[in-house]
Protein backbone atom coordinates (compact mmCIF):
# COMPACT_ATOMS: atom_id res chain seq x y z
CA UNK A 1 0.00 0.00 0.00
CA UNK A 2 1.38 3.37 -0.90
CA UNK A 3 2.44 5.52 1.96
CA UNK A 4 0.27 8.55 2.77
CA UNK A 5 -3.02 7.20 1.38
CA UNK A 6 -5.81 6.49 3.94
CA UNK A 7 -7.28 3.02 3.99
CA UNK A 8 -10.45 2.53 2.09
CA UNK A 9 -13.64 2.12 4.14
CA UNK A 10 -16.94 0.55 3.16
CA UNK A 11 -19.69 3.06 2.50
CA UNK A 12 -22.25 3.49 5.37
CA UNK A 13 -25.65 1.93 4.76
CA UNK A 14 -28.48 4.36 4.31
CA UNK A 15 -30.18 5.38 7.63
CA UNK A 16 -33.43 3.56 8.35
CA UNK A 17 -36.44 5.77 8.89
CA UNK A 18 -37.62 6.16 12.53
CA UNK A 19 -40.81 4.17 13.29
CA UNK A 20 -43.90 6.32 13.45
CA UNK A 21 -46.29 5.67 16.39
CA UNK A 22 -49.84 6.03 15.21
CA UNK A 23 -52.30 8.22 17.08
CA UNK A 24 -54.67 5.26 17.34
CA UNK A 25 -52.06 3.24 19.24
CA UNK A 26 -51.39 6.13 21.61
CA UNK A 27 -55.10 6.54 22.26
CA UNK A 28 -55.52 2.82 22.93
CA UNK A 29 -52.58 2.83 25.32
CA UNK A 30 -54.00 5.87 27.11
CA UNK A 31 -57.44 4.29 27.46
CA UNK A 32 -55.96 1.02 28.73
CA UNK A 33 -53.97 2.94 31.35
CA UNK A 34 -57.06 4.86 32.45
CA UNK A 35 -59.12 1.64 32.58
CA UNK A 36 -56.46 -0.09 34.68
CA UNK A 37 -56.33 2.86 37.07
CA UNK A 38 -60.12 2.92 37.40
CA UNK A 39 -60.22 -0.84 37.96
CA UNK A 40 -57.58 -0.45 40.66
CA UNK A 41 -59.57 2.33 42.34
CA UNK A 42 -62.80 0.29 42.13
CA UNK A 43 -61.10 -2.81 43.57
CA UNK A 44 -59.73 -0.67 46.40
CA UNK A 45 -63.21 0.70 47.11
CA UNK A 46 -64.58 -2.86 47.20
CA UNK A 47 -61.89 -3.94 49.64
CA UNK A 48 -62.38 -0.92 51.88
CA UNK A 49 -66.14 -1.46 51.94
CA UNK A 50 -65.79 -5.17 52.66
CA UNK A 51 -63.45 -4.54 55.58
CA UNK A 52 -65.06 -1.40 56.93
CA UNK A 53 -68.80 -1.73 56.37
CA UNK A 54 -69.27 -2.09 60.12
CA UNK A 55 -68.49 1.64 60.38
CA UNK A 56 -71.73 2.45 58.57
CA UNK A 57 -73.74 0.43 61.11
CA UNK A 58 -71.93 0.79 64.42
CA UNK A 59 -70.72 4.01 66.04
CA UNK A 60 -69.04 2.90 69.26
CA UNK A 61 -67.56 5.05 71.98
CA UNK A 62 -64.87 4.06 74.45
CA UNK A 63 -65.90 6.82 76.85
CA UNK A 64 -67.85 6.15 80.03
CA UNK A 65 -69.21 9.40 81.43
CA UNK A 66 -71.95 7.99 83.64
CA UNK A 67 -72.79 4.85 85.62
CA UNK A 68 -75.96 3.71 87.40
CA UNK A 69 -74.61 5.49 90.48
CA UNK A 70 -75.14 8.72 88.56
CA UNK A 71 -78.87 7.96 88.71
CA UNK A 72 -78.67 6.85 92.34
CA UNK A 73 -78.72 3.12 91.59
CA UNK A 74 -76.58 0.54 93.35
CA UNK A 75 -74.76 -1.69 90.90
CA UNK A 76 -71.92 -4.14 90.45
CA UNK A 77 -69.50 -3.94 87.55
CA UNK A 78 -69.23 -7.36 85.95
CA UNK A 79 -66.37 -8.69 83.81
CA UNK A 80 -67.37 -11.86 81.96
CA UNK A 81 -66.87 -14.01 78.84
CA UNK A 82 -63.39 -15.13 79.87
CA UNK A 83 -60.95 -16.19 77.15
CA UNK A 84 -58.70 -19.24 77.27
CA UNK A 85 -55.98 -16.96 78.61
CA UNK A 86 -58.22 -16.05 81.55
CA UNK A 87 -58.99 -12.50 80.37
CA UNK A 88 -62.62 -11.30 80.38
CA UNK A 89 -63.71 -9.75 77.11
CA UNK A 90 -66.92 -8.03 78.14
CA UNK A 91 -67.80 -5.39 80.72
CA UNK A 92 -71.28 -4.93 82.13
CA UNK A 93 -73.44 -3.76 85.02
CA UNK A 94 -75.63 -5.82 87.32
CA UNK A 95 -78.32 -3.58 88.86
CA UNK A 96 -80.31 -5.53 91.46
CA UNK A 97 -83.94 -4.95 92.30
CA UNK A 98 -84.99 -4.47 95.89
CA UNK A 99 -85.56 -7.87 97.60
CA UNK A 100 -89.28 -7.16 97.96
CA UNK A 101 -89.71 -5.65 94.48
CA UNK A 102 -92.47 -6.80 92.15
CA UNK A 103 -90.09 -8.69 89.84
CA UNK A 104 -87.27 -9.40 92.28
CA UNK A 105 -86.88 -12.93 90.88
CA UNK A 106 -86.81 -11.73 87.26
CA UNK A 107 -84.26 -9.97 85.05
CA UNK A 108 -84.12 -7.67 82.06
CA UNK A 109 -81.17 -8.45 79.77
CA UNK A 110 -80.66 -5.07 78.14
CA UNK A 111 -78.99 -4.93 74.70
CA UNK A 112 -78.17 -1.36 73.79
CA UNK A 113 -78.12 0.41 70.43
CA UNK A 114 -75.15 0.33 68.06
CA UNK A 115 -73.82 3.73 69.07
CA UNK A 116 -72.23 5.23 72.16
CA UNK A 117 -71.57 3.02 75.18
CA UNK A 118 -73.19 1.91 78.42
CA UNK A 119 -73.05 5.50 79.62
CA UNK A 120 -75.78 6.40 77.17
CA UNK A 121 -78.12 3.75 78.58
CA UNK A 122 -78.24 5.09 82.15
CA UNK A 123 -81.54 7.04 81.75
CA UNK A 124 -83.26 4.04 80.13
CA UNK A 125 -81.91 1.67 82.77
CA UNK A 126 -83.11 3.97 85.55
CA UNK A 127 -86.63 3.99 84.07
CA UNK A 128 -86.70 0.21 83.73
CA UNK A 129 -85.38 -0.26 87.26
CA UNK A 130 -88.41 1.62 88.57
CA UNK A 131 -90.52 -1.35 87.47
CA UNK A 132 -88.91 -3.38 90.27
CA UNK A 133 -86.78 -5.78 88.22
CA UNK A 134 -83.12 -6.78 88.10
CA UNK A 135 -81.15 -5.38 85.16
CA UNK A 136 -78.09 -6.65 83.34
CA UNK A 137 -76.57 -4.45 80.65
CA UNK A 138 -73.19 -4.67 78.97
CA UNK A 139 -71.02 -3.25 76.20
CA UNK A 140 -70.38 -5.28 73.06
CA UNK A 141 -66.80 -5.81 71.97
CA UNK A 142 -65.43 -2.54 70.66
CA UNK A 143 -67.64 -0.46 72.99
CA UNK A 144 -66.80 1.09 76.35
CA UNK A 145 -64.45 -1.02 78.47
CA UNK A 146 -65.10 -4.24 76.61
CA UNK A 147 -62.24 -5.73 74.60
CA UNK A 148 -61.96 -5.82 70.82
CA UNK A 149 -60.84 -3.36 68.17
CA UNK A 150 -64.30 -2.74 66.74
CA UNK A 151 -67.77 -4.32 66.67
CA UNK A 152 -69.33 -6.45 63.97
CA UNK A 153 -72.70 -8.15 63.78
CA UNK A 154 -71.13 -11.58 64.23
CA UNK A 155 -69.21 -10.51 67.34
CA UNK A 156 -72.15 -8.66 68.87
CA UNK A 157 -74.40 -11.71 68.39
CA UNK A 158 -71.80 -13.83 70.16
CA UNK A 159 -71.57 -11.23 72.93
CA UNK A 160 -75.35 -11.36 73.45
CA UNK A 161 -75.12 -15.15 73.78
CA UNK A 162 -72.28 -14.72 76.29
CA UNK A 163 -74.47 -12.38 78.34
CA UNK A 164 -77.33 -14.90 78.30
CA UNK A 165 -74.92 -17.65 79.37
CA UNK A 166 -73.61 -15.46 82.19
CA UNK A 167 -77.12 -15.00 83.56
CA UNK A 168 -78.26 -18.60 83.21
CA UNK A 169 -75.02 -20.47 84.05
CA UNK A 170 -73.25 -18.19 86.52
CA UNK A 171 -76.14 -16.39 88.17
CA UNK A 172 -78.42 -19.44 87.76
CA UNK A 173 -81.40 -17.42 86.56
CA UNK A 174 -83.88 -19.63 84.70
CA UNK A 175 -84.52 -18.61 81.11
CA UNK A 176 -88.23 -18.24 81.80
CA UNK A 177 -87.38 -15.50 84.30
CA UNK A 178 -85.45 -13.42 81.75
CA UNK A 179 -86.94 -10.82 79.42
CA UNK A 180 -84.58 -9.61 76.68
CA UNK A 181 -84.82 -5.90 75.87
CA UNK A 182 -83.29 -4.76 72.58
CA UNK A 183 -82.98 -1.08 71.73
CA UNK A 184 -82.25 -0.04 68.12
CA UNK A 185 -79.48 -2.28 66.79
CA UNK A 186 -79.80 -4.31 69.99
CA UNK A 187 -83.23 -5.45 68.76
CA UNK A 188 -81.50 -7.62 66.15
CA UNK A 189 -79.52 -9.43 68.85
CA UNK A 190 -82.56 -9.65 71.12
CA UNK A 191 -84.51 -11.37 68.34
CA UNK A 192 -81.63 -13.82 67.84
CA UNK A 193 -81.66 -14.73 71.54
CA UNK A 194 -85.44 -15.13 71.46
CA UNK A 195 -85.17 -17.57 68.55
CA UNK A 196 -82.31 -19.57 70.07
CA UNK A 197 -83.09 -19.71 73.79
CA UNK A 198 -86.82 -18.90 74.18
CA UNK A 199 -86.72 -16.39 77.07
CA UNK A 200 -89.90 -15.40 78.86
CA UNK A 201 -90.35 -12.56 76.39
CA UNK A 202 -88.61 -9.98 74.25
CA UNK A 203 -89.08 -6.22 74.04
CA UNK A 204 -87.97 -4.45 70.85
CA UNK A 205 -87.73 -0.67 70.88
CA UNK A 206 -87.31 1.04 67.50
CA UNK A 207 -85.52 -1.85 65.75
CA UNK A 208 -82.77 -0.81 63.36
CA UNK A 209 -83.26 -0.79 59.57
CA UNK A 210 -81.56 -3.70 57.79
CA UNK A 211 -77.95 -3.14 56.76
CA UNK A 212 -78.77 -3.28 53.04
CA UNK A 213 -81.10 -0.31 53.43
CA UNK A 214 -78.37 1.67 55.22
CA UNK A 215 -75.81 0.85 52.52
CA UNK A 216 -78.13 1.79 49.66
CA UNK A 217 -78.52 5.29 51.09
CA UNK A 218 -74.80 5.87 50.55
CA UNK A 219 -73.93 6.94 47.01
CA UNK A 220 -70.50 5.31 47.22
CA UNK A 221 -71.91 1.96 48.31
CA UNK A 222 -74.57 1.93 45.59
CA UNK A 223 -71.95 1.57 42.85
CA UNK A 224 -70.46 -1.54 44.49
CA UNK A 225 -71.59 -5.19 44.08
CA UNK A 226 -73.28 -5.32 47.48
CA UNK A 227 -74.52 -8.86 46.92
CA UNK A 228 -70.92 -10.06 46.80
CA UNK A 229 -69.39 -7.79 49.43
CA UNK A 230 -72.02 -7.46 52.15
CA UNK A 231 -71.18 -9.41 55.30
CA UNK A 232 -73.45 -7.50 57.71
CA UNK A 233 -77.19 -8.07 57.68
CA UNK A 234 -78.70 -6.71 60.91
CA UNK A 235 -82.18 -7.87 60.03
CA UNK A 236 -84.19 -9.46 62.87
CA UNK A 237 -87.16 -10.42 60.65
CA UNK A 238 -86.22 -14.09 60.20
CA UNK A 239 -85.47 -14.60 63.90
CA UNK A 240 -88.75 -12.96 64.90
CA UNK A 241 -90.56 -15.34 62.57
CA UNK A 242 -88.88 -18.34 64.23
CA UNK A 243 -89.25 -17.13 67.81
CA UNK A 244 -92.46 -18.17 69.50
CA UNK A 245 -92.18 -16.10 72.65
CA UNK A 246 -94.24 -13.07 73.63
CA UNK A 247 -92.85 -9.93 72.05
CA UNK A 248 -93.63 -6.26 72.67
CA UNK A 249 -92.82 -3.70 69.98
CA UNK A 250 -92.23 -0.15 71.23
CA UNK A 251 -92.43 2.45 68.48
CA UNK A 252 -91.33 6.10 68.48
CA UNK A 253 -91.62 6.62 64.70
CA UNK A 254 -95.19 5.84 63.64
CA UNK A 255 -97.10 3.79 61.06
CA UNK A 256 -94.38 3.80 58.41
CA UNK A 257 -91.63 2.82 60.82
CA UNK A 258 -89.45 -0.27 60.79
CA UNK A 259 -91.08 -1.21 64.12
CA UNK A 260 -94.53 -1.30 62.57
CA UNK A 261 -93.26 -3.26 59.59
CA UNK A 262 -91.64 -5.92 61.78
CA UNK A 263 -94.72 -6.09 63.98
CA UNK A 264 -96.90 -6.88 60.97
CA UNK A 265 -94.51 -9.59 59.75
CA UNK A 266 -93.81 -11.10 63.18
CA UNK A 267 -95.42 -14.30 64.39
CA UNK A 268 -97.63 -14.33 67.47
CA UNK A 269 -97.88 -13.70 70.37
CA UNK A 270 -97.11 -10.05 69.83
CA UNK A 271 -98.13 -6.60 71.02
CA UNK A 272 -97.57 -3.11 69.62
CA UNK A 273 -97.35 0.11 71.61
CA UNK A 274 -96.96 3.62 70.20
CA UNK A 275 -94.62 5.66 72.39
CA UNK A 276 -95.07 8.99 70.60
CA UNK A 277 -97.84 10.34 72.79
CA UNK A 278 -97.49 8.02 75.78
CA UNK A 279 -96.61 9.24 79.26
CA UNK A 280 -93.97 7.56 81.39
CA UNK A 281 -96.79 6.13 83.51
CA UNK A 282 -98.49 4.59 80.47
CA UNK A 283 -95.20 3.12 79.27
CA UNK A 284 -94.58 1.62 82.70
CA UNK A 285 -98.08 0.13 82.88
CA UNK A 286 -97.65 -1.40 79.41
CA UNK A 287 -94.34 -2.98 80.36
CA UNK A 288 -95.77 -4.34 83.63
CA UNK A 289 -98.76 -5.83 81.86
CA UNK A 290 -96.49 -7.44 79.30
CA UNK A 291 -94.14 -8.81 81.99
CA UNK A 292 -97.03 -10.14 84.06
CA UNK A 293 -98.27 -12.09 81.06
CA UNK A 294 -94.84 -13.27 79.90
CA UNK A 295 -93.22 -14.09 83.24
CA UNK A 296 -96.24 -15.71 84.83
CA UNK A 297 -97.26 -17.77 81.79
Amino acid sequence: MAKGKPPRTAPLPPAEPHPVVSGRWLLAAFLITIAAALASVYATMCLLFYQGQWQMLFHPSRTLTATPATAGLAFTEVHFDVTEAGTPRLDGWWIPAAPDARYAADTFLYLHDGRGSLSDTVPALANLHQLGINLFAFDYRGFGRSAGRHPTERLARADAVAAWTYLTDLRHIPGNHIVVFGDGTGATFAAALAAEFAPAGVVLEDPNPPARQVFEKDARARILPLGLLQNESLDPAADLERAHVPRLFLDRQGDTSRTRELFRKSSTPKEYFDLRRASEQQIGETLKRFMDEALRA
